[in-house]
Order: structure tokens, then C-alpha cells, then sequence
């Protein structure tokens, strides 16, 4: 899946056997609820909403070189709902408890802003 052309014809494919109505409100499904998060050469991490009633989930589409395709679809019940906030956390490593109560401790005293960037590591 290197090269546009495969890609397109993969995501052609998917289409054909993808979710065609949500699961919440029963509402049809169009190509532009599926968005790509992440390309590999196996596959397609994809974020799916729904238009009527934001319902979303996470793909996991993978392609195993036979042509065919296997999916895993994973209700994602957070408050992220746009494609680009997905894209901006997907991938990133999990905040750990202790990284946890550091910001709740910082944001309980008069932490300067910077201070809180230096925290986060931002």
C-alpha cells in the first residue's frame, strides 16, 4: 500500500464491507464519516462518526496481502469528536497516575503558565 493508487483501491474495497449505519441511532453511513488516522503498510487505523447522532468509533482495518480485509471496530467514548483531535492524541503514550495527580496538584496552587508547560512537557 505504498504507493496512492493501492490506496485508493483498498479504501474502495473497505467501503464495500464497511459499517453501513450506526449503531446508536440506525442512521446511514457516508464515505466522508470515515477518516484515516494512520496509514500503514498493513493497514488503516480509521476514526468513524456519526452525522446524526456523533457516535464514534476507532477501525482497525487491516489488509493481510490476500486481498482481504479484516476490521475491528471499538467504541470510542471520549470527549474528542473531531478528526484532528483523534490524530492529536492517537499514538501517544498513556499519561501515567503519577503524571496525573502532578497536574491536579499544579492546578490546585498558583501555577504559572509556564510552570504548567514545563509540567506537561509541552
Amino acid at each position: 500500500m505504498e504507493d496512492n493508487n493501492d490506496r485508493q483501491k483498498f479504501i474502495k474495497h473497505f467501503l464495500t464491507i464497511a459499517p453501513k449505519h450506526c449503531d446508536n441511532c440506525g442512521s446511514k453511513y457516508t464515505e466522508s464519516d470515515f477518516k484515516i488516522i494512520k496509514s500503514t503498510p498493513g493497514g488503516f487505523v480509521m476514526h468513524l462518526r456519526c452525522q446524526n447522532c456523533n457516535n464514534t468509533y476507532v477501525l482497525n482495518v487491516l489488509n493481510p496481502g490476500n486481498g482481504m480485509v479484516g476490521t475491528q471496530r471499538t467504541p470510542l467514548n471520549l470527549d474528542l469528536v473531531s478528526d484532528g483531535e483523534v490524530q492529536a492524541f492517537a499514538g501517544k503514550d498513556a499519561v501515567s497516575k503519577n503524571d496525573a495527580i502532578d497536574i491536579y496538584n499544579a492546578l490546585n496552587k498558583k501555577t504559572t503558565q509556564q510552570q504548567l508547560k514545563q509540567l506537561l512537557k509541552v
